[in-house]
């Protein structure tokens, strides 16, 4: 079960409990997302939660595009030329994968933690 699925159910249920702990999580958060129907070409906006605990953590290309554009709304990355944008994050992303040698942990299976 997703974390919107979750939220909806605990919304439903009135369980605060829940939603406090969805809400208040640092690793999610409330994303204005970018939707395109491949069928009708037609493009709509939404809001859901996501999980962004891989942001700063993974490179822009493997980021899924509700990350991508939770990064695209941050306040020092919204004004940016996009390419530019693109850079700086994976630089920023290069500099702690270099810190904390994170490419070498995944070869050998284990996670991070930041």
């Amino acid at each position: 079960m997703d974390i919107n699925e979750k939220m909806d159910e605990a919304v439903i249920n009135d369980d605060f409990n829940s939603i406090e702990n969805i809400a208040l999580n640092p690793k999610n958060a409330y994303v204005k997302c970018h939707d395109l129907n491949i069928w009708n070409g037609k493009a709509s906006i939404n809001y859901r939660w996501v999980d962004v605990s891989d942001v700063f953590k993974e490179l822009w290309e493997d980021l899924n595009s509700d990350c991508q554009d939770y990064i695209m709304d941050l306040p020092k990355y919204k004004k940016m030329d996009y390419d530019k944008m693109v850079k700086s994050y994976d630089h920023i992303t290069y500099e702690w994968i270099k810190k904390t040698d994170a490419w070498n942990l995944k070869s050998f299976g284990l996670n991070y933690s930041q």
